[in-house]
């Protein structure tokens, strides 16, 4: 102690204390995404994957969710300040942990999620399908067909795929799980895998990117295993930033099914009878 400090009368001691733990304790003072998107902008985080959100070959990143969101928060007089590349895995992770403010990936709502986030109304409600070699030799069609013959099918870690996999009775060892969308098609083209599971729209974008004919689609369906196999996706944000997500719902409710939002989804290979036809509540089962 300095000599010519004194010492914290017991008074001024419980007082330092009380302002410390008021500093730290959690959320106090803390700004949402409410108080701070009109000023900063919005920091986005997607998964290169199309229809949804991918980077063009000029380096610009496009999609339905980049640029629904984009044109909603452009309504709201609010800038899309950044977006950065992430892995499936860490898109959850990191938006909880504040390094971005939304998730543009074609994420699908579901009740696990919801816990974990405050998803926006949905953007699009799609069917699953399988990417199979060219003139699909082992003739499958559905989920069923896999788990019937015992075939393998490969699809993107954590997605909706291997959870309905699972679900319908597809053994772990008979599930192949990759980072990305390119490493599972490898799998397929290589022979490790006999399908690749992933919904209608990518499967379309993937077989439309490929340099031959080496793989076709299967008849999209809307069940696996007598469960609703038509997704629905939507933008994620923080639980706390749910005053935010009401704003923003208000001006993308209008926005969706109009002449703009169907222009971005027909550049990008979606359909009409691919429009939402679930709310939010209703999948999160609110």
């Amino acid at each position: 102690m300095n000599q010519h400090t004194k010492p914290l009368t017991q008074a001024t001691r419980g007082l330092a204390i009380a302002l410390t733990s008021l500093l730290l304790a959690p959320g106090v003072g803390a700004q949402t995404l409410n108080d701070t998107a009109d000023a900063d902008g919005v920091r986005v985080a997607f998964f290169n994957y199309a229809p949804f959100a991918y980077v063009a070959d000029d380096g610009s990143v496009i999609g339905t969710d980049v640029e629904i969101l984009e044109a909603v928060l452009g309504q709201m007089g609010i800038e899309l300040a950044s977006a950065v590349a992430t892995d499936w895995g860490a898109l959850i992770p990191g938006l909880q942990a504040g390094r971005y403010d939304v998730v543009a990936a074609g994420m699908f709502v579901t009740p696990s999620r919801c816990a974990e986030v405050a998803f926006s109304e949905p953007t699009f409600g799609i069917r699953a399908t399988l990417v199979v070699p060219a003139g699909n030799p082992s003739e499958i069609t559905l989920y069923e067909d896999i788990l019937e013959q015992g075939a393998t099918l490969a699809a993107v870690s954590g997605t909706a795929q291997v959870a309905a996999a699972l679900e319908l009775g597809i053994a772990r060892d008979n599930i192949q799980e990759y980072p990305d969308a390119p490493t599972a098609l490898a799998a397929v083209r290589a022979g490790r895998a006999d399908a690749f599971g992933v919904d209608a729209p990518s499967a379309r974008q993937i077989i439309a990117n490929q340099p031959g004919d080496d793989f076709e689609m299967v008849e999209p369906f809307a069940e696996i295993g007598g469960q609703s196999a038509v997704d629905h996706g939507a933008f994620a944000f923080r639980q706390e930033d749910q005053a935010f997500v009401d704003r923003f719902n208000a001006i993308m409710q209008e926005f969706i099914g109009g002449a703009d939002y169907v222009s971005i989804n027909e550049a990008h290979g979606m359909t009409a009878d691919e429009a939402p036809v679930l709310s939010v509540s209703d999948l999160c089962g609110a």
